[in-house]
């Protein structure tokens, strides 16, 4: 069970760390309104599990491992809700170009759709071989 605990802890790290290597670089997800915390559940649910190990485990030298996990688990998710908290106000103060920058990129997208929908229906071109050969 504590080496469950120990898997579980790492394979929410990792994503954590990557996101707050970013910083306070703004990504799309920035801009969606409902951006919710994601692994808010996941990291209270993996703390108390911890808690728990640590009530069962009589070695200390595995308990106070614990706790140290817990500690780094809570410090990380508690910079990365400081980064998105940090990434949303600086969403919210572009928010108006964003959506201008993204509503003219999509007509971009659609006008090249129409291009090689267009293109795509054109008769194919003769062979220039074959015209050179004859």
């Amino acid at each position: 069970e504590l080496e469950q605990f120990n898997s579980d802890i790492q394979k929410l790290l990792e994503p954590l760390e990557a996101e707050i290597q970013q910083g306070v670089n703004l990504k799309e997800e920035d801009f969606n309104k409902d951006m919710n915390e994601d692994n808010e559940g996941t990291v209270k649910e993996l703390l108390q599990r911890g808690d728990n190990l640590q009530q069962r485990i009589t070695d200390e030298r595995k308990r106070e491992e614990i706790k140290i996990k817990q500690q780094l688990l809570q410090t990380k998710h508690n910079a990365l809700k400081d980064l998105r908290s940090q990434r949303r106000k600086k969403a919210l103060e572009i928010s108006h170009q964003w959506y201008q920058y993204k509503r003219q990129a999509d007509d971009l997208l659609k006008c090249l759709d129409d291009i090689e929908k267009k293109l795509a229906s054109l008769p194919e071109p003769r062979d220039e071989r074959k015209i050179k050969m004859n």
